[in-house]
């Protein structure tokens, strides 16, 4: 394959020439530089302020997309904008959840038997970040959806001690969690990119 095919056949000029971990590494570089929190953690605000870091994450994101994803569900307004950048990259249509615990409500064009994945900008560890995330795969299943997903861009549950927001969404519905980044400025995170995502193999279609 020449170079004129490679480009027109890669989803953008940077996968074209870089592999998915330096892809990933230069990614958190940036997010790390342009959104330092004052604690160490990073500001998800700023991030989803970025349309350079946005159109990367949406690259990124779909990698980790299950085959057979009708519909993407984020809640609102949290999730809006890097479920708008996931959804451009792909082509694929979204739903918001509005509300939150017993009255998340899902809103927007949505069908019964879809297969949905949920998009949430950032998670913590799971006694504080479970019952969002929960709400809003709860407020799927309700609507007659199908979910077997929840993919974050930063996860700050890793490394806390705490349990993971991964084992709650697993436990309580058969739901497994992708996050692409621990969301604190630990040096040694370059080092586990590679493997820090729970889904790093290719998947059958769920349906």
């Amino acid at each position: 394959m020449n170079l004129a095919q490679v480009l027109r056949t890669a989803p953008d000029a940077p996968s074209a020439f870089q592999s998915a971990r330096q892809r990933s590494a230069e990614l958190y570089a940036d997010i790390l530089a342009v959104a330092p929190g004052g604690d160490g953690r990073v500001d998800i605000e700023a991030v989803q302020s970025r349309p350079s870091i946005l159109r990367r994450t949406a690259a990124l994101l779909s990698e980790a997309l299950p085959p057979g994803t009708d519909r993407l569900v984020c809640a609102a307004p949290d999730g809006i904008a890097v479920t708008t950048a996931l959804a451009l990259h792909t082509g694929l249509p979204f739903a918001t959840v509005t509300g939150a615990g017993d009255d998340a409500r899902l809103t927007g064009e949505a069908h019964a038997g879809e297969h949905a994945v949920v998009v949430v900008p950032l998670v913590g560890p799971a006694q504080d970040a479970a019952p969002g995330a929960v709400s809003v795969v709860r407020a799927v299943l309700n609507a007659g959806m199908r979910v077997s997903h929840v993919l974050s861009v930063l996860d700050s549950s890793s490394g806390s001690g705490d349990r993971s927001v991964a084992d709650v969404l697993q436990e309580q519905y058969e739901v497994r969690f992708h996050a692409l980044f621990p969301a604190h400025s630990d040096p040694s995170a370059f080092a586990a990119l590679p493997t820090f995502s729970t889904t790093d193999q290719k998947e059958v279609d769920p349906r």
